[in-house]
Formats: structure tokens, sequence, C-alpha cells
């Protein structure tokens, strides 16, 4: 079951990696659910028409091909189908969850948090993983507690004053919680900064204010594997202007999108060997610690005198980064079986896990009664 859309800013872009996972699922011979969720959270489970990509021109017209469902967290009950009389099981169970949603209410760990309640295997990170993902100011901090290299920064929550001892300007302005460049801006001197700290509020209650890097590469990696992990060859995407733009990541020359594979980038990043290793052994080490799962990308940023700063990790990454596995010799259609074999790989080493714990408090708790109970 492929789960894309959600309530986020970045819809559209779960949408079109969700197309392109749900093609290369077919090709690999799965058979597949695709469940859509709207802007405004509800679950439509589709058939063929959601697999082509014109449905999406008319998101009204997605919601009224599919049927309601939505998945219990009871895990006796699993998807259910909206009926005349509520609520009833629906044909069709999925073995394995193919989580597609970028961004807040899906890539953050709520979706995760769901499928953990419902007890079904789930492609990609865990709750832990997916939550430090979507915040970057904390992403940072455990990237600094490993020891890898951050930029200076400072965070700001909405109704406080911002105070930015010592900086220097330009620097970047971004909500802690979002991705694909949305809401970030680049401030050249401090009369821009409230404008565009109102436009990154917009999006989030935390935003985080980063000193800007003087030229600087952006080298970025996919990682997979549930440990011991498999890394990708390197990318280093090109930019119009002096930051990675949303229509750089997501428009080609021709003005059509196919996601993250649209943005114009050097395959492999056109840096030094030593940079690429520094890359490739932050991005583990890194991923490991968080209790990474499934899939990632993990992103860097190079400035003029080779120094490589953590910058953000995606644990949903668009297109699935599927671009940079195939110049990996791993095609799409083995990329995404390999991540449904890693979901279920993961799904029977928790069912091994003590996850309650007998004991016999609470029968003596009865006997005492509410004011006889001394805890420790």
């Amino acid at each position: 079951m492929v789960v894309y859309g959600g309530v986020s800013p970045e819809h559209e872009v779960a949408v079109i990696t969700a197309l392109q996972v749900m093609n290369a699922l077919r090709k690999a011979n799965f058979t597949v659910m695709p469940v859509y969720i709207s802007k405004q959270g509800n679950w439509f489970l589709g058939g063929e028409d959601y697999f082509k990509p014109e449905t999406y021109k008319d998101l009204v017209k997605v919601e009224r091909l599919g049927k309601r469902v939505i998945l219990s967290p009871d895990r006796d009950y699993g998807l259910l189908t909206k009926g005349f009389l509520g609520f009833g099981p629906a044909e069709m169970q999925p073995d394995v969850v193919f989580p597609v949603v970028h961004g807040k209410n899906g890539e953050d760990g709520t979706l995760q948090g769901l499928f953990e309640l419902a007890n079904i295997p789930y492609v990609g990170c865990g709750v832990t993983a997916s939550a430090i993902k979507i915040d970057k100011y904390i992403a940072k901090k455990v990237a600094e507690g490993l020891g890898v290299k951050v930029l200076r920064d400072w965070l700001v929550v909405k109704g406080e004053q911002a105070k930015l001892p010592g900086v220097k300007y330009p620097v970047i302005v971004k909500p802690v919680g979002l991705g694909s460049s949305i809401g970030l801006t680049r401030v050249e001197r401090e009369s821009e900064l409230a404008d565009a700290l109102e436009v990154a509020f917009c999006y989030d209650d935390r935003v985080m204010i980063e000193e800007a890097v003087d030229g600087p590469k952006e080298v970025n990696v996919s990682i997979i594997g549930n440990n011991p992990y498999e890394l990708s060859i390197t990318e280093q995407p090109v930019a119009s202007g002096e930051t990675l733009s949303f229509a750089d990541k997501y428009t080609s020359e021709s003005g059509k999108s196919q996601g993250m594979a649209s943005a114009q980038r050097y395959i492999p990043a056109r840096v030094d060997a030593k940079i690429i290793k520094s890359v490739e052994e932050n991005a583990s080490k890194f991923f490991r610690a968080i209790g990474g799962k499934g899939i990632a990308r993990v992103d860097f940023m190079v400035d003029k005198k080779g120094t490589v700063y953590f910058n953000e990790i995606n644990t949903m990454p668009g297109s699935l980064a599927y671009y940079l596995w195939e110049k990996s010799d791993l095609p799409f259609p083995k990329l995404v079986s390999r991540l449904v074999e890693l979901a279920v790989t993961d799904f029977s080493r928790k069912q091994e896990l003590i996850t309650t714990f007998e004991s016999n408090i609470l029968a003596g708790f009865a006997s005492r009664g509410l004011k006889g109970n001394k805890g420790r």
C-alpha cells in the first residue's frame, strides 16, 4: 500500500514521487494499493486512475475517484473502507506500507507512529529518526554531537525577538520543519531579516537562521539499509542563484517536473576525493546514530576551503534519489524491491522483542486501593 500526498506544503512533490514509486513497484511485480491523502487529511483508496499523472491535475477529481479508507491503530482491524453503515474491513489488506509523504504529517514520525500502533511493516525510518529529520535544528545538534561540522546557527521561536550576537551576513533563514527550499530566504543585510522571518513563520513556529557559506557547493549522498548500510554515488546539485530554490529542485529546463529528478546536477559531485570520503563517512555515522532504516539522502555543504558541513537529512527523499542509485547499478524497480525487503526484515526483528512485561502489581494495587499503593 503506497500512502502519499498528505497535509504538507510538499504535497504535490510527494504525489510525483509516489507515481514514480508505484510505477517501479509494478515493474517489480508487486500488487500496488494506492492510498492518496488529501490536503485536508482524508484517505482515499484508488484504482487504475490513481496511477495516471493526468488524474492529479484536478485534486477534487482524485478524491471523487477514490473510496474513503482509514488505517486503524487497533492491531485487529487493519485497513477499513467507508460504507453505508460506517467503516468495515477492506477487501484487500496491505502486507507492507510504503509511505511517500514529504515533510510534515508524514515524514516526521506521525505516520510511522500509526504504522507502529497498527503493527504493520513499513518502508523507511522509524519514529525517532523521522522526528529528528523533520527538525533541522535538532538534526544539526545531533550531527555536532557526533563531531560532524555544522554551520553556526540561531534558533528563533515565534513571538521571540531574534538575537544574533556576532552574526556575519549573509545568512539563510528557513523554517525548522520544512524541506524543498519552501519558506527559505537568503538575507544579505540586517534590514532584510524581518521580512525573511515573516515568510518562514508562515510555515513553522520555529525558524533557524544560519550563516551562509561563501561560494558553497552542495554535495549529497543517498544511503540504504538497516545497518550495515550501502552508499550511492554522490551528486552536486546546480543552483541558478546563491541558494538551491524550489524551481531548481523540481522544474526542468522544459518547465516539466519529474520531482527531484528534474534538478540539474553533476553525478558524481565535482569535488576532491577527500571531500567524498568525508561525506560518506559522516552520512553513515549520522544515519546509524539516529537509528536510520530503509533509505535517506544526506546533504552537505562545502566551502571554498573544502570544509564539509552537515546540512540536513531527508528520510523519504524526493524521487527516492533513484537517479543516484541507477548510477550506482541499482535500477529503480530493484531499489523499491530492496526497500520492501528491508521493511519486512525490520518488522520481523521487532516481533522478536519483548513489548510487554508480566507482573502482579495490578493485583496488589487493587487489594490495597489508591491510598495504599506506594510506587517508586
